[in-house]
């Protein structure tokens, strides 16, 4: 069986592996993420030229980067036989990406703006197998619809929850599920890992899933 490597500090990607009983080793990358969200920091403009293609090409290359920068510094004997996931996901509204808030007020402001309307969640992933030197990458995207709520409410539930880490200033798993009107597509990924998707891939890289 090949060992697998989780290149990320997440522990919902964590903890959804454990849940499908996957063995895996968590080994971040340490590297600054100059990342995909450059471009909420964009002009205006440039904004208004971010198309769903754009977009997953942006979360394939960061997921990328996540796989590649931990593969790098693991020693020649932890290359044997293995694979190292990256994923990286994002929240999207009308071509526009909404990062993780630096506050609660940008927290507020986020959630004011994705209540009551339909985003979109994309989750890049990239599998590296180190062993025979391949790749795989995709991404999922979700469809999330979320029902008004009244600054009060959203105010306690910023309190309520940490929000701070995580895109688009919710979790649906957590007391956030209560926004969530409708969900079209995988939930899991929302969560951060499209778990169907990936053991599709991990079945292409000869990562025999249940077959041990």
């Amino acid at each position: 069986m090949k060992k697998i490597i989780l290149a990320s500090a997440s522990l919902r990607r964590h903890e959804l592996l454990n849940l499908l009983g996957i063995e895996h080793e968590v080994i971040p990358c340490n590297e600054d993420e100059k990342q995909i969200r450059v471009v909420e920091k964009s002009k205006p403009e440039m904004k208004q030229k971010i198309t769903p293609k754009t977009i997953e090409q942006m979360i394939l290359e960061l997921a990328y980067q996540k796989a590649s920068c931990v593969s790098k510094i693991l020693p020649a004997n932890k290359k044997k036989d293995t694979l190292v996931i990256g994923a990286d996901t994002i929240v999207v509204l009308e071509n526009e990406i909404i990062g993780k808030p630096k506050s609660k007020k940008e927290a507020i402001s986020m959630l004011q703006r994705l209540l009551g309307n339909i985003h979109e969640v994309y989750t890049g992933l990239c599998i590296l197998d180190l062993n025979a030197d391949k790749i795989l990458s995709a991404v999922e995207i979700t469809a999330v619809s979320m029902i008004e709520w009244p600054l009060e409410k959203i105010e306690a539930y910023i309190n309520a929850e940490n929000v701070m880490d995580k895109a688009g200033g919710y979790a649906i798993q957590g007391i956030g599920a209560a926004m969530i009107d409708r969900v079209e597509g995988c939930y899991y990924n929302v969560m951060g890992l499209p778990l169907s998707r990936l053991v599709i891939m991990l079945d292409k890289l000869e990562y025999n899933y249940l077959l041990k």
